[in-house]
């Protein structure tokens, strides 16, 4: 049978695994396990300090009862102390009384000195994160029996750690923009710039056209946010059935689309663009049968520039112009000079 002190920490732990399950926001996965270490023990200071793979200097990602001046000026380099042999084998390290082993309460010891404390280990896999820091100003607060809650939570931290570190690394090497189907504009460019490389080793043109969803904001108003991202899937997927394996189509903005045209010039760019603008006005997107145009502008290598950046500079500008001039227009420059521009209507 748990006594109430057992039931407690029971409940705190799968409290915080609930956290833990339902985000992949280390911090408040942490924040919430310095907040029931402070609850169940009352204690002075609990921190989570976490190794800068980088530097290897030690950081305090999330506390209880430290001042934040405290926090920004603490930066340790890992040591050969209690600290580094925490952090090297995983011992914890236990502190009853901070009079009976002062030079070691002083090595541990954070912003304020203490009567009692633990230390202990956030590993996973057989990866040290850092620690885990509790003290409490009472003498004989911590016994061996508390090591193994205060573990769990190490546990726990690092489990979030580790969680938020594979989503943010996933989210990295995903390519595909979820909401339009379309290359991210990560992606993209970098196809853009091995586009840029390939054109000028053969002496080929390439194009890009940028369009924009003229009437998006309407289509919020009057059919709902789901609707105008229903229509944005669509519209996507209408585009890239219209392109070719060696084009390349991305998102640009919420309601904007990128599209390289390899080894088209300027003006057989400006004949797929009216295609695409037509296209699309003769479309009904989603079950709400949603008309819509797009603005569209053109730019070509090398005749709009010779650089990603001076591309894309130039396809800006003319989407602007285009859109000035009216809604399902296209509009380009003829030359890399920008006085005098043409529309397409």
């Amino acid at each position: 049978m748990l006594n109430e002190n057992s039931t407690r920490s029971l409940r705190s732990i799968l409290n915080t695994l609930a956290i833990l399950k339902s985000t992949n926001q280390h911090q408040k996965v942490l924040h919430h396990i310095v907040n029931q270490l402070f609850q169940i023990y009352r204690c002075q200071t609990a921190a989570v300090v976490i190794i800068d793979p980088k530097t290897e200097y030690l950081h305090i990602e999330n506390d209880y009862g430290l001042s934040l001046t405290f926090c920004k000026s603490f930066r340790t380099r890992l040591a050969t102390g209690a600290i580094g042999k925490l952090l090297w084998t995983g011992h914890p390290i236990l502190i009853s009384d901070s009079a009976s082993d002062p030079l070691q309460a002083a090595e541990i010891a954070l912003e304020y000195a203490f009567g009692s404390a633990v230390c202990v280990q956030i590993e996973v896999d057989h990866r040290t994160f850092g620690y885990l820091h509790v003290d409490s100003t009472e003498k004989g607060k911590f016994t061996e029996e508390d090591l193994g809650m205060i573990q769990g939570f190490a546990d726990i931290a690092g489990l979030a750690l580790v969680k938020a570190q594979l989503h943010e690394e996933n989210m990295q090497l995903e390519v595909i923009d979820r909401e339009t189907g379309l290359e991210k504009y990560v992606s993209f460019i970098k196809k853009l710039d091995a586009e840029m490389e390939h054109a000028k080793e053969l002496s080929e043109s390439f194009s890009l056209v940028l369009l924009d969803v003229d009437n998006f904001k309407d289509v919020v108003h009057t059919y709902g946010y789901d609707a105008s991202k229903k229509l944005l899937r669509e519209m996507g997927c209408l585009v890239k059935s219209k392109l070719r394996p060696i084009d390349a189509c991305g998102r640009y903005g919420f309601d904007e689309f990128v599209i390289l045209l390899a080894n088209t010039n300027l003006q057989e760019a400006i004949v797929r663009a009216k295609e695409f603008s037509v296209d699309i006005a003769h479309t009904l997107f989603t079950e709400q049968k949603i008309e819509s145009a797009v603005s569209i502008g053109v730019s070509a290598y090398p005749v709009n520039g010779r650089t990603t950046s001076d591309l894309l500079l130039m396809v800006k500008e003319a989407l602007f112009e285009a859109q000035r001039a009216g809604r399902n227009t296209v509009y380009f420059y003829p030359t890399i000079k920008q006085a005098k521009g043409e529309l397409v209507s």
